[in-house]
């Protein structure tokens, strides 16, 4: 009988130090878990790598959305208008633009220089998945002693004409807040988001273009 007892003795530290061993393989793999759940998802990924085109990136001018910028350099009025004028005639024949973008008018008493662009505006180039829209717009350039101002404005879309003619959107009505962002502020809506996205990243590349240039 003592044997028996000693012998149950002897197999309850096994037991503890086993069952101690599995709680620690559980714990370890709840923690992994919790690891794992608290990792972003890809929707996250993608809202916080779009997360700069929520802020105020589309400019309102009495309620015309607009980009403008005054850009300062030592060059005369007439020195800013010789050069202005010949970086937007190159920029009416970039590999982008469309037949119409042009030099509409110019005023060299008053160094002015107003363009008509019509040129595409590239979402994604996939292979055999073009998706890309005709975006119009009016850019306009006043010459001075010392400084260049530069408005962008009456902004348009002609999207997917190939359809049936296709679909017309205004910048005002399209690329705002209101219009392309959801109700709690938190992500770019799927169709207007795309537009707002890839226009803000052409008129910043406009702007920084002209700027760099002024300054050679």
């Amino acid at each position: 009988m003592k044997k028996i007892l000693l012998s149950i003795l002897l197999c309850l530290p096994l037991s503890v130090v086993a069952q101690s061993n599995w709680e620690t393989v559980n714990d370890n793999q709840q923690k992994a878990s919790t690891r794992q759940k608290a990792q972003p998802t890809t929707g996250r990924k993608k809202e916080y790598q779009y997360a700069r085109y929520l802020g105020n990136v589309v400019p309102m001018v009495n309620g015309e959305v607009m980009w403008e910028k005054t850009f300062d350099n030592n060059l005369s009025a007439e020195a800013n208008y010789e050069h202005m004028l010949k970086f937007l005639t190159q920029m009416t024949q970039e590999d982008n633009q469309l037949e119409d973008s042009k030099v509409a008018i110019v005023n060299k008493t008053e160094h002015k220089i107003v363009c008509h662009f019509d040129e595409w505006l590239v979402f994604s180039n996939k292979f055999l998945a073009l998706d890309r829209t005709r975006m119009i717009y009016t850019l306009t350039c006043d010459c001075y002693d010392y400084k260049v101002d530069v408005k962008i404005f009456r902004i348009s879309y002609r999207y997917e004409e190939q359809r049936d003619g296709g679909e017309i959107f205004k910048a005002e009505e399209w690329i705002t807040d209101e219009n392309a962002v959801n109700k709690k502020r938190t992500r770019l809506l799927k169709i207007s988001g795309k537009f707002r996205r890839c226009t803000v990243d052409r008129m910043e590349q406009i702007l920084n273009t002209i700027n760099h240039s002024l300054k050679k």
